[in-house]
């Protein structure tokens, strides 16, 4: 399961050679896996490895962590 979240104190990002902290009030993505390991992924590694996007939505580029719809 993954979600977008909103860091409410320091988090380290797991992403690979990242590990930057991420911090109060950015966005984050938090995937927990099988056998409940969880990861957390700041925007840029999310970006890079294509775990969140831009999309256009009433004019202006928003970012999202949801996948494109099919047949996008």
């Amino acid at each position: 399961m993954i979600r977008g979240c909103i860091a409410t104190g320091e988090i380290r990002c797991d992403g690979k050679g990242c590990h930057r902290v991420i911090q109060h009030g950015e966005r984050y993505l938090l995937s927990e896996g099988e056998k409940g390991k969880v990861l957390r992924f700041c925007v840029d590694c999310c970006l890079s490895k294509g775990y969140s996007s831009y999309v256009a939505e009433k004019g202006e580029d928003v970012l999202t962590f949801f996948p494109p719809p099919p047949g996008s």
